[in-house]
């Protein structure tokens, strides 16, 4: 701010985020001291993994107030879900998701530090990415979840493999997806083949709530009271409604690490239209980020990467790390590695 001439007058609105410099995932990886407070200013209440569909996960540190207002904020998506699950709040979910997702992460974390009264609560089934087809719908059936929630990707290919097989399976009143995309057939598939709805909602570890689909599932209504969101192109300047470019996003409520200005890295286009659910959030007319592969099994199942990444994350010494399917049972790993690790000991 210095550098640019700028003091904390001149920040009257939220637009005028945008004369901050812009900055990025390595920005913060690279010196996350730089975006906290000063140490006893704000408690940090949770250090936040990020999954790394990228190869290279991010820590955020959340205080207690951000997480609470995102829980607050995450009403919005379940006033929309109650609607196509016939009302109410205490429903059957099967959430499809590695253990130590962000979701997961979140949810220790207020089930420590709340309480919900169970004519509130949901009764929740969790099955990891790296479980088999077959084990999955088992498990469904016997469940018989109100909602499915989870990866895009993996839950239509789930349903593309159930409806190729011509298996018998518990149907939800509706599914949600986010931290990936599902490709448009799936959805269409899953839409009009099996008559369930589908919907979807954006976020991400450096923000949490960024926006959701309501009842009409045409864009994304944005959590403007959690994040500013802009789009740029690559030079930074903003870009009119119906423009693709980059998402750059501010966190309002975080302050235990403080992002403004952010580029998200996703590829998306604001909408100018109004949405016929009468809401007055503002709105992204379509999210183009990009799509985790899947990995193939034998037998015709597939896995998250999530499932994969995780443990190969975990290796001591590791930075980065890319996996390539080059066919079935053959797999091309590239890592980048910390120099000084002990590598001799590492292998075995």
């Amino acid at each position: 701010m210095e550098s640019l001439g700028l003091s904390p007058g001149d920040f009257r609105t939220a637009a005028d985020l945008a004369r901050l410099p812009l900055i990025s995932k390595k920005d913060v990886a690279a010196a996350p001291e730089r975006f906290r407070p000063a140490a006893g200013v704000v408690r940090t209440a949770l250090n936040i993994q990020s999954s790394g569909t990228a190869g290279k996960p991010s820590y955020i540190d959340y205080d207690a107030r951000a997480l609470f207002l995102s829980l607050a904020a995450s009403q919005r998506r379940r006033d929309v879900t109650a609607r196509f699950l016939g009302g109410g709040f205490a429903f059957r979910e099967l959430t499809i998701a590695r253990l130590g997702s962000v979701s997961t992460q979140l949810r220790d974390f207020y089930e420590a530090n709340s309480w919900t009264p169970r004519r509130l609560d949901l009764n929740r089934l969790m099955l990891a990415p790296s479980e088999p087809f077959p084990t999955v719908v088992e498990r469904m059936n016997a469940f018989r979840p109100h909602l499915l929630s989870g990866y895009g990707s993996y839950i239509g290919a789930l349903l593309r493999w159930a409806h190729s097989q011509q298996c018998t399976f518990h149907r939800p009143r509706a599914i949600l997806y986010g931290a990936d995309g599902m490709p448009e057939n799936d959805r269409l598939l899953i839409e009009d083949e099996f008559g369930i709805p589908v919907l979807s909602s954006y976020q991400s570890v450096e923000a949490l709530r960024i926006a959701f689909q309501c009842e009409e599932r045409r864009g994304f209504h944005i959590d403007s009271d959690q994040v500013v969101l802009r789009v740029v192109d690559a030079t930074g300047a903003t870009l009119p409604p119906g423009v693709p470019g980059e998402v750059v996003i501010s966190n309002l409520t975080n302050r235990a690490t403080v992002l403004l200005n952010y580029r998200q890295g996703d590829v998306a286009a604001l909408s100018q239209r109004r949405c016929g659910c009468g809401r007055n959030l503002p709105m992204l007319e379509s999210i183009q980020g990009r799509q985790d592969d899947l990995v193939r099994l034998p037998g015709g199942s597939v896995a998250h990467p999530l499932a994969l990444m995780a443990v190969l994350q975990r290796v001591p010494g590791v930075v980065q790390v890319q996996l390539v399917q080059q066919e079935l049972c053959s797999f091309l790993l590239r890592s980048v590695c910390v120099p000084a690790a002990d590598w001799a000991t590492r292998s075995e």
